[in-house]
């Protein structure tokens, strides 16, 4: 089970500073991770929301070992208002490439934050990084309403579940996306069943990670903030073996399944009528 804080909403009342140091210490650096965050994340935060931090834009990276993705290459063409912020793993980060047909994928007002193989941990070391900081400060071009949290796979052992020090990252995770953003709300995704791994053991980390969203929203609720996190299940059938491209990642089929499920609970939160697919390729065409 997961064990519950000592105080469910301390986290809102402390100074950056502290809070910082607890990402710090929880923060787990990986190469990919620093590679990916100073030569894609980092240069698009600096040209979408103009923070003129003098970068270089990167030489292409030969030495990252990585999923299919030029981690290297920032995306510098979006330059509308964030409102939605992908934060993850490769889930998110392969909307650029196997899901790049999906709403979520050419949705204008996000910003992917994705990063193949990270854990909790791994995304707590690039927030640390920087991408805090600025995802927090006000500017007129920023002003998030929702995240896609997808974290919590890479995690996962093949035979026993989540360690008590998984699910205190991953909570941790969910209480900075309030810290950046208070106003936000956050739909927290849980894992996909995998091929190496027991499902048995899924089904146990998930539950373990859906106690920290009820905890989070009692503390929340308690306080006036009203239930901001909502879980969505991954595990409900939708998603079959044979829309895995591999042991873990989807295949397309499996994108438009994670994007029909998705893209209208991201609609909701931004107050935006639902529109499918068709509708959406009728405006990319007029605006074309």
């Amino acid at each position: 089970m997961a064990t519950e804080p000592t105080s469910a909403m301390s986290f809102l009342d402390m100074r950056d500073e502290s809070f910082l140091a607890r990402l710090a210490e929880k923060a787990k650096f990986k190469p990919r991770s620093h590679a990916t965050y100073y030569s894609a994340h980092l240069p698009e935060l600096n040209h979408r929301l103009s923070l003129g931090l003098g970068l270089d834009l990167p030489e292409p990276i030969t030495d990252v070992q990585d999923i299919g993705v030029d981690t290297s290459t920032p995306t510098l063409s979006n330059m509308s208002k964030m409102e939605v912020v992908y934060l993850g793993n490769s889930m998110l980060e392969r909307l650029k490439t196997t899901g790049k047909d999906t709403r979520l994928a050419t949705l204008q007002s996000s910003w992917n934050a994705g990063c193949g193989g990270d854990t909790t941990e791994n995304i707590l070391y690039r927030l640390s990084e920087g991408m805090y900081d600025i995802l927090k400060t006000p500017h007129p071009n920023k002003h998030i309403k929702i995240w896609l949290l997808v974290s919590g796979t890479n995690n996962l052992r093949p035979k026993k579940p989540f360690r008590e020090r998984d699910v205190e990252s991953w909570r941790l995770l969910v209480e900075a996306c309030f810290k950046m953003a208070p106003t936000s709300k956050v739909l927290a995704v849980g894992m996909f069943y995998r091929k190496d791994v027991l499902d048995e053991v899924v089904e146990q980390s998930n539950d373990m990670l859906r106690q920290v969203v009820e905890q989070v929203n009692e503390g929340l609720v308690k306080n006036g903030w009203g239930e901001r996190v909502q879980w969505v299940k991954a595990t409900d059938g939708r998603v079959t073996m044979d829309m895995l491209d591999d042991h873990v990642h989807l295949n397309e089929e499996g994108y438009q399944i994670f994007d029909e499920a998705l893209f209208p609970l991201i609609q909701k939160a931004l107050g935006e009528p639902e529109q499918s697919k068709e509708e959406m390729r009728g405006e990319e065409t007029a605006m074309s």
